[in-house]
């Protein structure tokens, strides 16, 4: 074991990070993480702070260096708030006072101040805790990630799958990802070469909950609990004992027929909140369908109470809605920002997620209801007093009950009504059944009754009534070797989108993910290049407040039926318009022919939006702003944030609609810039706020509107937001120097073995030759110079702003791949010690330098060979195909792609800073000379 700081104190760290001391199984896991014993699996009831396994990894890797550096928690669901997020924010911000000597933490997560941040990805030696869904880290491992560009998606897929730690919430419920991510990681065969040797450090698998067919496990961490099913050992102390033995009482109402069930769901809230006799007044509601959650949420607002006076007359108002500003409703279905909003209001933070607030405290004496999906069910620290619930299956159950009474200070009462006459054509309806079949009433649900339970149960009565298992399908080394290759955006053959490795084939699990822009309103938009607009959504990224996902044949019915809701003007305006499709690359469709192939009959109708993001323009409209779900007749109005003034030159471009964009609800801004004449006028298109932005990055893309008018979209978003901001104008000289101190920072960090530092250092000194040509400079101000002694200081290395791109498509890379290249074949190639370098350095030396703009694989597009030499041009590039390919055979499909990153951050983190310590331009520019 390798010792950083063995004198570490984990209680008082534990509790100065998290707030509150560790329980004893919180002590006995930090023991297996600190003999680097990681268990397959933590199988603990729901309550216990499963989610400290964050603050755990973080003290413990302070003392134990070979633990992984990253951790990459992985939730199924995005709910409105999880304890992941809320923990790994805490983390964040108590680090440098509880543990003063640690390195600064990188968060990442799914919503609040940390939401989409890209910080975690800028250095590979720095710690990072990555939160999750199965669908954006699922994606981003398969080189596949959903709302990224080509460019970054080896870069994720390396993080992620090299030096980290991914944890996997509630493995049951992602059996098919489960199955993945345990053939990807360490102890699977993914990562490891002909003679069982791993490639670099695979990524490492922790299960949270209960083992699955699909991935067996061998270490199985749990509850220390005797033949009786009482706690003992260490656990039998207070808190854990109070949690798992909360109090839960169920309740089997008689059966209703299901047209009446929604009513009577509602009814039987109604009744726990308005009985004196039940102490506590959270009542969450429990339904399995989006359609009836809403139908219940309308009921309970609208539940009139007739009020009478003392002499048992009516007063003239009588009645009255006691609950109609007291309901929520949460559901999967929901977009991003409402949800986040959802918890920003003040019954949420005082009642919902007050988990110290007890039953009988004064300020729970107001009734409240929660009306939620399964959304609701996983990954939410929902505090709720009592549970009304329909019938679902056992697991889904058991989920649901874990929302109520989680810290065990009262006495919940469970009401579940069956549907009479329940369907049994489908496997869902069968477990649904034979789920009723094993409950009774008054049967005690607390989670150490629970944990009996399930061990009365036969393995085929609990197989019986858990949720159905979607089919899976194998990972092979064909599949991957496809899907690394990322340069190629188009669709190809024998490349199958990555959603069945990640959801199952179950067609009924299909989603699909929906944004609205402002920009797709803009003539010219839909007839960029692809690399343009893959470079605008690249800067101003899809962000997760902006997404809503649903079933994807709810999304076609939805699509089909707003585009019918349009009128005529809004149709014509829309007609060729473009919606985006992104399935690990673009595919531009307009909105009239999209409409109609989700509108055909019979066929696979959906199957162009199956598993797929889209992004549609934002007047296409038809979400509710209110609740953030989906509406197709939901009127949309035009907001005009920026009416020409008299003095403003005539654009004769209207302004889309922004009702559905909220792409700048954070701190983010765009704007179109309009040139008539030589006069500029710049106008909003979203609404962001332009003064919010501090060290913002600009990005601007030509738009074609006519001859004697210029347009250009322009972005403004953090820092933060880009990998590669290049906002430092450095001339090459500096910025040569600048990276390869970076990168010995981070190499001296990661303790690399040879050759890999060797070829990295030379890859970081080498990288920008290409950028001294004629061509490149003119198009970054730069003032190009005859190649010799000094060169490099006289070059532009890093404009400081937006670059042209060439309009032949030339690649710097490619340049310095040439340049290195002769220099190898002739000798000139030396390290410190005058020796010429190996072929194996070499070859690494090649493809890292080929790769750090995310290109090279496993070829550069059209135009970029170098203007210089292009006589040797189809050389250099067959050579770099073929070595890609050999590579990774060698090192391994997700080791390539993190060694890819060394050189990746080191140029990004150099172009992001002023060159302040004075560096000058001495080994870089002295073997640059050496070998020009």
């Amino acid at each position: 074991m390798a010792a950083t700081n063995p004198a570490v104190n984990f209680d008082r760290a534990f509790e100065d990070l998290t707030g509150a001391p560790p329980l004893p199984w919180q002590r006995r896991l930090y023991g297996c993480f600190l003999a680097d014993n990681l268990p397959d699996v933590c199988d603990l009831p729901t309550g216990l702070g499963k989610t400290m396994v964050m603050a755990i990894w973080l003290i413990a890797r302070t003392v134990n260096e070979k633990l992984p550096r990253r951790l990459v928690y992985v939730v199924d669901r995005r709910t409105v708030v999880d304890q992941a997020t809320d923990l790994a924010e805490r983390l964040e911000k108590n680090l440098p006072n509880a543990m003063p000597q640690s390195p600064s933490l990188k968060i990442s997560t799914l919503r609040g101040q940390l939401a989409d941040n890209r910080e975690w990805s800028r250095d590979p030696s720095q710690p990072a805790i990555i939160i999750g869904t199965v669908d954006l880290i699922g994606s981003a491992l398969l080189f596949s990630g959903y709302r990224s560009s080509y460019k970054r998606r080896p870069l994720e897929a390396g993080l992620l799958g090299q030096d980290s730690l991914l944890v996997l919430d509630e493995a049951q419920l992602s059996k098919p990802f489960e199955k993945l991510i345990c053939a990807i990681g360490s102890d699977g065969p993914f990562q490891k070469d002909c003679d069982g040797a791993a490639h670099g450090m695979p990524m490492r698998v922790m299960r949270m909950s209960a083992t699955s067919d699909c991935a067996p496990a061998t270490k199985i961490f749990s509850l220390q609990i005797d033949a009786n099913g009482d706690l003992t050992g260490e656990d039998a102390n207070g808190i854990t004992q109070q949690r798992f033995e909360s109090c839960k009482n169920l309740k089997i109402k008689e059966p209703v027929e299901s047209k009446n069930l929604n009513a009577a769901l509602a009814d039987a809230a109604i009744e726990l909140a308005t009985d004196n006799t039940i102490v506590g007044k959270r009542i969450v509601v429990f339904v399995r369908k989006p359609d009836d959650a809403q139908e219940i949420v309308n009921q309970l607002r609208k539940h009139v109470v007739e009020s009478v006076d003392d002499s048992g007359a009516k007063p003239k108002k009588s009645k009255s809605t006691p609950f109609s500003e007291s309901v929520e409703v949460l559901t999967g279905t929901m977009r991003g920002l409402e949800r986040d909003k959802l918890v920003e209001q003040d019954v949420f933070k005082d009642r919902w997620l007050k988990g110290e607030l007890e039953p009988a405290d004064l300020a729970n004496q107001v009734p409240v209801f929660l009306v939620s999906t399964s959304a609701g069910e996983v990954g939410f620290d929902l505090n709720a007093d009592h549970m009304v619930s329909d019938l679902t299956t056992i697991d889904s159950f058991i989920q649901r009950l874990g929302r109520v009474n989680r810290r065990g200070l009262g006495a919940a009462t469970v009401v579940l009504i069956p549907d009479a006459n329940p369907a049994d054509k489908s496997d869902i309806d069968k477990a649904r059944i034979a789920t009723a079949s094993l409950l009774a009433n008054d049967m005690d649900v607390s989670p150490k009754a629970l944990a009996k339970f399930k061990k009365s149960l036969k393995p085929e009565q609990w197989a019986a009534a858990t949720s159905p298992a979607p089919g899976t399908v194998e990972l092979t080394d064909i599949l991957l070797d496809a899907w690394s290759l990322t340069s190629i955006t188009e669709r190809m053959p024998g490349r199958p989108d990555v959603a069945p490795w990640l959801r199952g084939i179950d067609d009924e699990q299909a989603q699909t993910t929906i944004a609205w822009r402002a920009e797709l309103d803009v003539p010219g938009f839909g007839d960029l290049a692809r690399e343009d607009i893959e470079e605008w959504f690249d800067t101003h990224r899809i962000l997760t407040h902006e997404t809503l996902s649903a079933p994807t044949h709810a999304v076609a019915k939805w699509f089909v039926e707003r585009w019918n809701e349009l009128p005529a003007v809004r149709k014509s305006e829309l007609e060729t318009s473009p919606v985006i499709v992104d399935r690990a690359g673009l595919k531009l469709v307009n909105v009239h022919a999209l409409a109609d192939q989700l509108s055909r009959k019979g066929g696979d109708f959906a199957a162009a939006i199956r598993n797929a993001n889209l992004v549609v323009p934002a007047s296409f409209g038809g979400v509710d702003r209110r609740s953030g779900l989906l509406d197709a007749s939901c009127l949309t109005m035009p907001v005009d944030t920026a009416s020409d003034s008299e003095d403003s030159p005539e654009t004769n471009i209207d302004s889309p609609c922004q009702a559905a964009d909220v792409a700048d609800a954070r701190e983010r801004y765009r704007e179109l810039v309009f040139t008539v004449d030589d006069e500029q006028v710049a106008k909003p298109l979203g609404s962001g706020k332009s003064e919010r932005i501090q060290n913002a990055i600009r990005f601007s893309i030509e738009l074609e509107v006519g001859d004697d008018k210029r347009l250009q979209l322009v972005s403004y978003v953090p820092k933060w937001e880009k990998l590669e901001p290049g906002a430092i104008r450095q001339s090459l000289s500096e910025h040569v120097d600048l990276v390869c101190q970076r990168l010995d920072e981070i190499l001296a960090r990661l303790k690399l073995p040879e050759p890999l530092k060797s070829a990295a250092s030379f890859a970081a000194q080498y990288h920008d030759h290409g950028k001294n040509r004629a061509r490149w400079q003119r198009l970054v101000g730069g003032r190009p110079t005859t190649p010799g002694q000094g060169w490099l200081d006289y070059t532009i290395g890093k404009s400081g702003g937006s670059m042209r791109r060439d309009p032949r498509g030339y690649r710097h890379e490619f340049g310095s791949l040439r340049e290195l290249c002769d220099a190898f074949e002739t000798g000139q190639l030396c390290d410190e010690d005058g020796n010429p370098i190996s072929a194996e350095v070499f070859d690494l030396t090649m493809h890292l330098i080929a790769t750090h703009h995310g290109r090279g694989r496993p070829h550069f597009p059209k135009g970029a060979f170098d203007p210089d030499a292009e006589s040797r041009s189809d050389e250099v590039h067959f050579t770099a195909i073929r070595r890609f390919a050999r590579l990774q055979r060698k090192y391994g499909w997700w080791q390539l792609a993190w060694l890819e990153n060394l050189l990746r951050c080191a140029d990004a983190l150099a172009s992001s800073a002023k060159n302040s310590d004075g560096v000058k331009a001495t080994k870089a520019g002295h073997l640059a000379s050496k070998t020009i």
